[in-house]
C-alpha cells in the first residue's frame, strides 16, 4: 500500500493550467492569415462596422449585413487602431476571446466541479476544432460563451445565506447575461436561463416548505430563488434597449426572418420542420455535424466515439446531481443554447450552438472526474493495483487527448482549408491574386469578379494590409463586360478568376493574348495577363464630356466601335477617359429606337467598379442589346447616356444633352441583318 498525495495543488493546477493555454495560443494563432484560407465576406463586413464605429457611427444594434448586435465590433476597434485595418486586426479580436474563453472556463469550472473536470474543459477547448475555429474568424458569435461563463462565475450558485455581497454578485451576473445579447443573434434567447432556474428552484422551494424539509435546505433553496429572479430581472433590464429599439425598427433585423422558416411552420401547424431540425441538433455531438462547409468539413461530429461517451456520461451525472444549483445549471445551459439551431433551418448549425461551447466541454471533465473518484478515492491509501489502474486511465486520457489534437491538424488545419468549397467561401482567390500582385512589383492590378461589391475590394485590401488601388471589372456569365486601364495603362496586370472569364469578343477588341502570362494551380485557379496598350485606333473618335451638377467634369467619352454584326442582337463597345471620381452609382444606357424615337432594345450597366475608378482611368465597356424577333423593316438610331443607378437621375453633357445619338440602323431592303453604322454626335 502507499500514501495517496493531493491530486492538485493549487501551485501544479495552475501550471497545468498554463500549459494548456500555451497549447490554445498555438492552436488560434499558428497560420493564423492561412487557416482559414482568406477573408470571408462577414469578417470584412465586421471590419467594416468597426471601421464605421471610428468614422463617428454608433449604435444599439447596426443595420448592416442584415443586422448586427454592437458589443463585438466595439470591441474589435482598439484593434484596428492599433494594428491598421489588416487581417491580423480582423481576426484578433476572435483570438483573445477565444483564449479568455479557455482560461474563463476553466476557472470558473475549478470553483464548482473541481480541479480535475476544469482541466479537462480547457484541453477540450484548446485542441478541440469547434472552439478554435471560432476563435479564428474575425466574426463575433464568440463573444456570446466568454460572457456567459462571466456571468455565472459572479452568479452565487453555492451561496446558501443571502448577504450583500452575494446579492451584489446576482447583480452583475446579470449585467454579463444581459451584455451577452447583444453580442450574436443565437443569444437573443439567454434569458431563458435564469427563467428555468428561477422556475425549478421555485418549485423546489415551495416543495420543501409544506413539506416540511429541513430548515436549511428550505433557507437554501430560497436564496437561490432570490438570486435567480435578481438575474432575470438585471438580465432583462439590460436587454431592454435594444429590444425596445428592434421593436421600433422591426426592419433592423432582417437575419431573424432569414432563420425563422421552422418556426413559421410550427405557426402553421407543421411540426415537422422543428422536429427535423431538433433530431439534427440532438446528434451534433456523436451522429450528425453542420452540413455547411463555411465551419468545418460537413457532417463532422463535435466528439470522437470516445469523447461522446464522456459527454453523455457527464451529461448523465448533471441531471444526477441536478438538486445543487450548479449542476442544474449544465443541463438547462445546454437546453437553451441549442434551441436556437433546432429552431432554425440547415441544423445543426455549429455557429447557433456557440454558446453550448463552455458547458459541451466540461461535460466529459465531470464524466472524468467521476471515473477517478471512483478508482482513487479521496484520503484512502492506494494499492499497488489501484495504481496501475491510475496510470493505465492517465494514458488513456492522454490516447484521448492526443487523438483529437490530431483529428484537430488533419480536419482543421490540412483537410478543411484546401476543399475547394472552403476556399470560395474564404475567397481564397482574392488572398492568392494579392500575393501575386505584391511579388509582381506591378502597378495599380485590374480584379475581375462575376458580380462586383465593394466587400470584395475591402477583403483585397485587408488581406494584403495595403490599398493596391485595384480596379474591378465584372464578367462572365450574364454580364457585356469591362476592361479598365488604370491612369492610361503602363505596368498593370489584369487578374481573371476561372470562375469569372472574359468574353471572348472583349479580349479580342483589346487586344489579350490567348494564353495568359501566369496560370495558378489552386482551385479556383486565377490567370495573369499583361494588360496591352489603350486600342485608340479601334475606336471611331468622339470627344463628349458629361459634367455633374455644378458642370465639374466627369467622364469623356472617347470614342465607339462596332463589333461585326450578329442575328438577333448588337454589340458595340464604347471608350472613356475618367476625370474625376464618380458620384453614386452609374450605368451608361444604349438605346435602339424607332423613327417614332420609341424604344425597341436596350442595354444598362457599367461593368467597371465606378467606385474603384480614379481620375486618368480609361475603360472600355461593351454592349449587347438583344432584338426582338419580329423587328419590323425601316430605320432605326442607338442613342447613348448616363445615369445614377439609385435615384434615376440623368447626367449631361457640357452642351446640356442628356442624350448622344451614336448610330444610325438599317432593318430591310435586303439586308438579312441589322446594320449600324456610327454616327458623330452633334
Amino acid at each position: 500500500m502507499i500514501d495517496r498525495k493531493p491530486s492538485h495543488s493549487p501551485r501544479r493546477w495552475l501550471w497545468l493550467a498554463m500549459v494548456i493555454l500555451l497549447a490554445a495560443s498555438s492552436f488560434r494563432l499558428v497560420a493564423l492569415v492561412d487557416v482559414p484560407p482568406g477573408l470571408a465576406q462577414d469578417e470584412v463586413l465586421d471590419a467594416d462596422i468597426a471601421s464605421f464605429i471610428r468614422g463617428g457611427e454608433n449604435a444599439l444594434f447596426f443595420r448592416h449585413g442584415y443586422g448586427h448586435e454592437p458589443l463585438y465590433h466595439y470591441w474589435a476597434v482598439p484593434f484596428q487602431v492599433l494594428f491598421g485595418d489588416n487581417m491580423l486586426s480582423v481576426r484578433l479580436p476572435s483570438v483573445y476571446l477565444g483564449l479568455l474563453l479557455v482560461a474563463l472556463t476553466m476557472r470558473w469550472a475549478k470553483i464548482h466541479f473541481g480541479p480535475t473536470a476544469a482541466l479537462v474543459a480547457g484541453v477540450g477547448l484548446s485542441i478541440s476544432w469547434w472552439p478554435i475555429i471560432f476563435s479564428r474568424i474575425g466574426i463575433r458569435p464568440i463573444m456570446e460563451p466568454v460572457l456567459l461563463v462571466a456571468a455565472f462565475w459572479y452568479w452565487p450558485l453555492g451561496v446558501r445565506i443571502r448577504a450583500r455581497r452575494d446579492w451584489r454578485q446576482a447583480i452583475a451576473a446579470g449585467i454579463l447575461l444581459g451584455l451577452s445579447i447583444y453580442t450574436y443573434t443565437a443569444a437573443r434567447i439567454i434569458w431563458l436561463i435564469p427563467l428555468f432556474m428561477l422556475l425549478i428552484l421555485a418549485l423546489r422551494a415551495l416543495g420543501a416548505g409544506r413539506v416540511g424539509g429541513r430548515v436549511e435546505e428550505t433557507a437554501f433553496l430560497r436564496a437561490q430563488t432570490g438570486y435567480a429572479a435578481v438575474v432575470l430581472v438585471v438580465t432583462l433590464l439590460v436587454y431592454a434597449p435594444m429590444a425596445l429599439t428592434l421593436r421600433a425598427n422591426p426592419d433592423l433585423q432582417q437575419r431573424l426572418e432569414q432563420l425563422g422558416g421552422p418556426l413559421m411552420a410550427l405557426g402553421e401547424g407543421d411540426l415537422g420542420p422543428v422536429l427535423q431540425e431538433a433530431r439534427a441538433t440532438l446528434g451534433v455531438f456523436s451522429l450528425t455535424g453542420d452540413p455547411r462547409w463555411t465551419y468545418t468539413i460537413p457532417d463532422r461530429p463535435i466528439f470522437d466515439p470516445v469523447t461522446a461517451i464522456f459527454f453523455y456520461g457527464g451529461l448523465l451525472i448533471a441531471l444526477w446531481q441536478w438538486r445543487k444549483p450548479a449542476y442544474l445549471l449544465l443541463p438547462v445551459w445546454l437546453v437553451v443554447t441549442m434551441l436556437p439551431s433546432a429552431l432554425s433551418p440547415d441544423a445543426p448549425s455549429t455557429v447557433r450552438l456557440i454558446g453550448a461551447l463552455p458547458v459541451v466541454y466540461l461535460l466529459p471533465g465531470l464524466a472524468f472526474d467521476q471515473l477517478l473518484r471512483r478508482l482513487w478515492p479521496t484520503g484512502r491509501p492506494l494499492s499497488q493495483k489501484a495504481s496501475v489502474v491510475a496510470v493505465l486511465l492517465g494514458s488513456f486520457l492522454a490516447v484521448i487527448l492526443l487523438a483529437n489534437g490530431y483529428r484537430t491538424l488533419r480536419d482543421g488545419f490540412l483537410r478543411w482549408p484546401r476543399e475547394l468549397e472552403t476556399r470560395l467561401r474564404y475567397q481564397s482567390v482574392v488572398q492568392d491574386i494579392g500575393r501575386y500582385w505584391r511579388q509582381s512589383g506591378s502597378a495599380a492590378p485590374v480584379v475581375a469578379e462575376v458580380f462586383y461589391e465593394p466587400i470584395d475590394d475591402a477583403g483585397l485590401r485587408r488581406s494584403l494590409g495595403d490599398d493596391p488601388r485595384a480596379r474591378w471589372i465584372q464578367t462572365g456569365a450574364g454580364v457585356a463586360g469591362a476592361m479598365v486601364w488604370p491612369e492610361g495603362g503602363g505596368n498593370s496586370l489584369l487578374f481573371v478568376p476561372e470562375f469569372a472569364p472574359l468574353d471572348p469578343s472583349l479580349a479580342a477588341l483589346v487586344g489579350l493574348s490567348l494564353e495568359p502570362d501566369f496560370r495558378s494551380e489552386r482551385s479556383p485557379a486565377f490567370a495573369v495577363y499583361r494588360l496591352p496598350p489603350w486600342p485608340a485606333e479601334k475606336l471611331k473618335p468622339i470627344d463628349h464630356m458629361f459634367v455633374d451638377a455644378q458642370e465639374e467634369p466627369l467622364l469623356l467619352l472617347l470614342g465607339a466601335v462596332l463589333v461585326e454584326p450578329e442575328s438577333g442582337a448588337i454589340r458595340l463597345a464604347t471608350g472613356w477617359r475618367v476625370h474625376n471620381r464618380l458620384p453614386g452609382d452609374p450605368a451608361i444606357f444604349i438605346h435602339l429606337v424607332d423613327q417614332n424615337g420609341e424604344i425597341v432594345a436596350q442595354f444598362d450597366g457599367l461593368d467597371a467598379a465606378a467606385a474603384t475608378l480614379r481620375p486618368d482611368d480609361l475603360f472600355l465597356q461593351a454592349h449587347v442589346l438583344k432584338l426582338p424577333d419580329d423587328l419590323p423593316e425601316g430605320s432605326y438610331r442607338l442613342r447613348l447616356g448616363l445615369y445614377s443607378r439609385d435615384n434615376g437621375q440623368r447626367w449631361v453633357t457640357e452642351q446640356g444633352n442628356d442624350v448622344l445619338e451614336l448610330a444610325h440602323c438599317q432593318q430591310g431592303d435586303g439586308l438579312s441583318l441589322l446594320v449600324c453604322s456610327l454616327t458623330e454626335p452633334p
